[in-house]
């Protein structure tokens, strides 16, 4: 499975340059500083492109899914922001195989780790499949073993992009969840410890913790680059350090990206990004 450790080319909705400006312009100046291709989705209704773009498993093998989460039924302005990935992908010249029968995914649920994936179980739930079904689905689709990570419900979105990322080497780093839930935060971790040889967890010790501090966790990853958000708070300094940390290979090649204006709409850098290896 291509991971974002061999992704080259980096895609965004054409939406994001006016949903956030700032840090739209900060991810193409950090991109263009280590000479990463980066290009506009066409005919996009969100700027969530990581959500309803396809899975890439291959060079030049891309897999769709059904992208209609539950959430966005929520109201008829989320409902009329849903995009076929798939159709996107066909106006760009990209062929796209499909599951055998309807599977419905979201992209921001979905880590890829070479031979195995990462998804929150609110994919069994979005499923009218047995569980056993959906897995065996999931892992033939995505030619990859599912690990499946409990969901903490509050987070009603159910994103793994917001939990962990694959780190390289059988190694995963998790978010700061300590601060929201020890409890759950032992739950993931006995789950990743079962499949990846470490398992790191980011911290923060400071005074006062910044509301968005999740969300280093949701960086932008390319071959070349690795982009981190920052939000004008002590904790940006001490992610950028954890995170070079557990991946020396990006020493020389990290950068902060001023995200404010993005993350206020819920999401951050890898959310509204969709990286291919082309």
């Amino acid at each position: 499975m291509i991971t974002d450790f061999q992704c080259n080319t980096v895609y965004f909705s054409a939406l994001l340059q006016g949903r956030a400006p700032v840090t739209y312009a900060n991810l193409i100046s950090a991109l263009d500083k280590h000479g990463v291709e980066h290009r506009l989705l066409p005919h996009t209704n969100d700027v969530w492109c990581r959500d309803y773009m396809p899975i890439q498993v291959a060079e030049g093998d891309f897999r769709g899914f059904t992208y209609d989460p539950d959430y966005l039924h929520e109201t008829e302005e989320y409902l009329a922001s849903r995009t076929d990935g798939s159709e996107v992908c066909r106006d760009m010249g990209f062929e796209v195989r499909m599951p055998s029968r309807p599977l419905v995914v979201d992209g921001g649920n979905v880590i890829r780790c070479e031979d195995k994936v990462i998804m929150v179980e609110k994919v069994f739930i979005e499923n009218p499949y047995p569980m056993a079904e959906t897995a065996k689905a999931i892992e033939e689709h995505f030619n990859a073993e599912l690990i499946v990570l409990p969901w903490n419900r509050p987070e009603y979105f159910g994103h793994a992009d917001g939990l962990v990322r694959y780190a390289g080497d059988g190694r995963v780093i998790l978010t700061n969840y300590d601060r929201y839930n020890k409890g759950f935060t032992r739950k993931v971790m006995g789950v990743l410890q079962q499949h990846f040889s470490d398992v790191y967890k980011l911290e923060y010790d400071v005074p006062k913790q910044h509301k968005h501090n999740w969300a280093y966790i949701n960086w932008l990853q390319t071959d070349k680059a690795l982009l981190i958000p920052s939000f004008g708070s002590p904790e940006d300094e001490l992610a950028v350090e954890q995170i070079t940390s557990y991946m020396p290979m990006y020493k020389d090649r990290v950068e902060m990206v001023p995200a404010n204006d993005l993350i206020r709409h819920e999401g951050c850098l890898n959310c509204a990004s969709w990286t291919v290896k082309l």
